[in-house]
């Protein structure tokens, strides 16, 4: 199914009257029903509209409705808006097809687009049959009981994830490159580690230059002790002979007259 120009408020007829043709809406080859909405913003105030019938009160809705054979997708959202809520703007992102689904499985496949509110109408066709409220993005997930919806206001302009993440890609949803800061280079420092092998050899890159050593003077074994000299007994001139009993003064006597030999 080809989607189509995507229309704007000016190719749509604001009629009076809701165009009521459920006989001709659009089926898939598995008969699912296709319906088309708008999730109207008012991006200067942040804020969705939505819309409630006068029979569910409480259930909080976008304006959509069956996507009819003789229309495009986008046509039948900007008629169903208009219509259900009373908006007028113009067609600015197509959301996403989100599954509606019930307890038998899949009931609708909902084509839902984001819709810039340019004008809200104080009458519209559906006017007497609908509410419709201003909600922010965080009080809209409230007020909303779909899954399908809840997808719907999340993936929108005005969730504040999808808008910073808007701002920090550039034009082709690429992040911009960032600047890359220039690593200061650290200082090495090397600890020196005891080698554990005693035969490890040492590469050039870790000899040192030392100073040669010095030669140690050689300790020199002390003196021997030095021994007095013995005393030659037979250097000595012999003793006197012995005289006998005679006294001091006769030996004495003797030694000055010696006896001349004949």
């Amino acid at each position: 199914m080809s989607t189509g120009p995507i229309q704007s408020a000016e190719d749509l007829e604001y009629t009076k009257k809701a165009r009521h043709g459920h006989g001709k809406d659009v089926v898939d080859e598995h008969n699912i029903r296709q319906v088309a909405g708008c999730l109207p913003i008012d991006p200067l105030n942040q804020r969705f509209l939505l819309v409630s019938s006068r029979k569910n009160p409480g259930a909080w809705v976008i304006p959509k409705g069956g996507w009819e054979e003789d229309e495009t997708q986008e046509h039948a959202a900007l008629r169903e808006t208009w219509e259900e809520a009373g908006v007028k703007g113009k067609i600015t992102r197509h959301i996403g097809v989100f599954a509606e689904r019930n307890k038998k499985g899949i009931k609708a496949h909902h084509w839902i687009y984001e819709l810039e509110i340019s004008e809200v109408v104080k009458k519209f066709p559906e006017k007497k049959k609908r509410e419709r409220r201003w909600f922010t993005f965080d009080e809209a997930l409230i007020a909303t009981k779909s899954a399908y919806l809840h997808d719907a206001l999340r993936l929108s302009s005005l969730n504040p994830a999808v808008h910073r993440a808007a701002e920090t890609h550039d034009g082709n949803g690429q992040h911009p490159p960032q600047p890359q800061q220039q690593q200061q280079p650290q200082p090495i420092t090397t600890t020196p580690r005891p080698s554990q092998d005693p035969q490890e050899k040492i590469t050039p890159q870790q000899q040192t230059t030392a100073p040669p050593p010095q030669p140690q003077p050689q300790s020199q074994p002390p003196p021997p002790p030095q021994q007095q000299p013995q005393e030659n007994v037979s250097a000595l001139p012999p003793s006197p002979p012995s005289e006998g009993k005679k006294g001091f003064g006769a030996q004495l006597k003797s030694l000055l007259n010696p006896k001349k030999l004949g």
